[in-house]
């Protein structure tokens, strides 16, 4: 018995063209995605295809192959840029 992968539904506001020309782009490429509101995964995909819903819109439904850890946010404690909080980018503090 095989493991299922996951398949998502994508939409963005372009025309079918558009989707026809972005889906075969999507293979390979891995994609962070929220499952549910807290859970935040990563995944490859493997197979894109263009499909319609119900009312006759235009989605790509993606396949993953596989799921690795989300991307690690970056730290609150970045280093300084060098920009002062006025804004006048000088790197010294505002008195």
């Amino acid at each position: 018995m095989g493991l299922k992968m996951p398949t998502k539904d994508l939409r963005f506001a372009v025309d079918e063209k558009g989707y026809k020309a972005l889906a075969p782009t999507l293979i390979g490429k891995t994609l962070t995605y929220w499952e549910g509101d807290s859970r935040l995964l990563s995944g490859r995909v493997t197979a894109a295809e263009v499909k319609r819903d119900r009312y006759g819109n235009p989605y790509i439904e993606v396949e993953f192959g596989g799921e690795s850890p989300p991307p690690v946010a970056p730290s609150p404690e970045a280093p300084d840029t060098g920009a002062s909080a006025d804004g006048a980018g000088d790197g010294e503090p505002s008195a």
